[in-house]
């Protein structure tokens, strides 16, 4: 499996599909690369898609130690990763957590950023997470590192509304669910989540974004609120509202979601 190697030694996990102009996208807390499986014969026709893991997820390292895994770090693991195939621009994104990576990268290396592309993210906003999410966060902590992933998958089902839209939408994503979460260890999401819970806010900063941008949310994704908020701040953003769309919006409406990205990213040529 191909790895690049961060600047403290962390290996994280790329794969690559199709040639042109690079693309590189992160899925959210917990995912892993397969799940841009419905989007990948797209999106990659006519570019360079490079689909990447951060580190405490699935296929690249997680760090026991807290310290090791933060937004920062997330952002070492972006910019390192371009180095390693060496790549000096690209679009760069995610879904969720990557999407809060992708915003906080553009606004540190803001020349290497053709264009951001963010997807069902409350993280890239910056804005505080509310109280109910914290809560469940850090039960979340508690549940994996007590009872591993299939009890944590079990708690997700039952209590974070990201996932249990998910499966409202489609009942068949419950064993998704489960596969989702198996492919992740404790420590490593455990760590994950603890980022989530300390991360930077950074929505007076949004402003400096002058990349070419595209927030694509779901119509029913409890991060519509911040994605619109997003969408204030960054100047000439566009939005891409899917119907019938939670917070897997690549997942539940893969053809409109697919639409929509490959749209944007002709339109940059």
């Amino acid at each position: 499996m191909p790895h690049s190697t961060t600047r403290d030694g962390v290996r994280v996990y790329y794969e690559e599909h199709g040639r042109g102009e690079p693309v590189l996208l992160a899925y959210g807390i917990g995912g892993n690369a397969g799940m841009w499986e419905p989007n990948i014969g797209a999106l990659s026709a006519g570019h360079r898609l490079i689909l990447w893991e951060p580190r405490g997820h699935a296929r690249s390292d997680s760090p026991e130690d807290p310290k090791k895994v933060t937004f920062a770090h997330w952002v070492w693991d972006l910019h390192d990763l371009m180095d390693h195939l060496e790549i000096d621009r690209a679009v760069v994104g995610g879904l969720s957590l990557g999407g809060g990576i992708a915003t906080r990268f553009t606004l540190a290396h803001p020349t290497r950023v053709r264009a951001l592309l963010i997807i069902d993210s409350s993280s890239a906003s910056g804005l505080p997470l509310g109280v109910d999410n914290i809560v469940m966060r850090a039960k979340s902590i508690e549940v994996t590192l007590k009872g591993g992933m299939d009890a944590m998958a079990e708690f997700a089902i039952e209590s974070n509304p990201n996932v249990a839209g998910r499966i409202k939408l489609d009942p068949s994503a419950r064993n998704e669910i489960f596969d989702y979460y198996r492919r992740l260890t404790p420590i490593g999401y455990a760590n994950a989540l603890r980022a989530l819970l300390q991360m930077d806010y950074i929505t007076d900063r949004l402003g400096e974004i002058t990349a070419p941008t595209l927030l694509v949310c779901g119509d029913e994704d409890p991060s519509l609120g911040p994605m619109r908020e997003i969408q204030k701040r960054i100047a000439h953003a566009r939005f891409a509202l899917l119907s019938l769309a939670g917070h897997f919006a690549n997942r539940d409406q893969p053809v409109a979601f697919n639409r929509a990205v490959v749209e944007f990213l002709s339109g940059l040529a």
